[in-house]
């Protein structure tokens, strides 16, 4: 019985094909990343709404 090899097998992606996946991981990165700052400034808003006028 053959042991197979474990692992990631390279990849047969042209340089091009490798910058266009690059490019959109990183436009997925930024999106997620505009939507966490989206929803952090949302949060402070309701924050500081919140302590301004709870007295």
């Amino acid at each position: 019985m053959e042991k197979s090899q474990t692992g990631l097998a390279p990849s047969n992606d042209t340089p091009a094909e490798n910058r266009r996946k690059v490019a959109a991981g990183q436009g997925v990165v930024m999106v997620i990343g505009g939507i966490a700052v989206g929803a952090f400034i949302l949060y402070a808003i309701i924050m500081m709404y919140g302590i301004f006028y709870s007295q």
